[in-house]
């Protein structure tokens, strides 16, 4: 759980923008884009468990 919230910490403005952007695009262009709703959460979990530890800071670099 402290890796999600620490993704959240540093790029909680990131993910406000895409979920904007996306009912901008569902309201413009067609409810299809309502879906990538749905799609957001791998990403943003993908990130969080790679690239932070369970204390919630991200980790070092190792490459």
């Amino acid at each position: 759980m402290n890796q999600i919230l620490g993704l959240w910490r540093d790029t909680w403005w990131v993910w406000i923008l895409f979920v904007v952007i996306t009912v901008l695009l569902a309201m413009l262009v067609g409810i299809f884009f309502y879906m990538l709703l749905l799609c957001l959460p791998v990403p943003y979990l993908y990130f969080a468990f790679n690239r932070y530890g369970s204390d919630g800071r991200e980790k070092p670099d190792l490459g």
